[in-house]
Formats: C-alpha cells, sequence, structure tokens
C-alpha cells in the first residue's frame, strides 16, 4: 500500500501536457502537400507558413524529424500534426537551452514527441519564419 501511495504522489506532482497518455493523431497528409514533394523546399514551406497563420501552438501535437543547418541558421524539422492536418515545417531555433543535447545528438535516444512546444511566426530578415520559443523540458 506504500508503494502505490508513492506512485501516486510521484505521478500526480509529474508535470505531464494533459494528452501525454492519448494515442497521437495519425497522420493525414493533405493532397497538396503531397503534391508539393519535399518538405524541405521553399514553396512547402511557404504553403506550411500559410497553413499557420491564424493558428497557435495548441492547435497541434509535434513529432521531431531531424535538424537542419542551411548556413548560419538551424532549423529542427518538425511534423506539426492534428486531426485535421499534417505537414513538416522548419522551426528555426536560437534558443538551445532544452535541445542542446537533442542537437547534439540529433535526436536518437529522445522522445519522438515533442510536447508542448511553442512557436511564434516572425519577419527576420525580410522573411517569415516559424521561430522556436520553448517546450516542456526534456531529461537528458
Amino acid at each position: 500500500m506504500r508503494y502505490y501511495i508513492l506512485f501516486l504522489v510521484l505521478f500526480t506532482a509529474c508535470d505531464f501536457p494533459e494528452y501525454y497518455f492519448e494515442d497521437a493523431p495519425d497522420c493525414k497528409e493533405e493532397s497538396i502537400f503531397s503534391a508539393l514533394g519535399n518538405s524541405r523546399n521553399a514553396i512547402y514551406q511557404k504553403r506550411a507558413l500559410a497553413e499557420l497563420q491564424n493558428r497557435k501552438p495548441s492547435d497541434f501535437r509535434y513529432f521531431f524529424k531531424t535538424f537542419i543547418e542551411e548556413g548560419t541558421k538551424t532549423y529542427m524539422l518538425t511534423n506539426f500534426r492534428n486531426e485535421q492536418a499534417c505537414f513538416d515545417v522548419k522551426v528555426r531555433v536560437e534558443r538551445w537551452d532544452k535541445l542542446a543535447g537533442m542537437k547534439r545528438t540529433n535526436g536518437r535516444s529522445y522522445p519522438n514527441e515533442l510536447y508542448d512546444l511553442k512557436w511564434e511566426i516572425q519577419i527576420i530578415d525580410g522573411q517569415q519564419e516559424v521561430i522556436y520559443l520553448d517546450m516542456h523540458r526534456i531529461i537528458d
């Protein structure tokens, strides 16, 4: 009985997102995204940005794919997913407080889902970009 109570206390003290124990939505890629080809190309990313207009981070769940280096910029290619859509977005990372270890291994041995990812669209050097702001902590 003591162990059960200890488990309940520890479990309720954890800071899990509310959907932590729910199944991830299936990836139902819209035909427009599949017709655009490689998710890294500029046309695909422009369409993804259009999809994100007037949306907020809590509208999606997020799944890590890889890190991409483009000159001096680093992006985290992330699958944005909900019940209606599934598409990949290049999320520009400038804050490495929670992602440094993950970048070092390119996500190997880290959870696939990125819980409570926070982002916003900003204009940088005249271009709209999705910018990483924060996410649920990762245990290294």
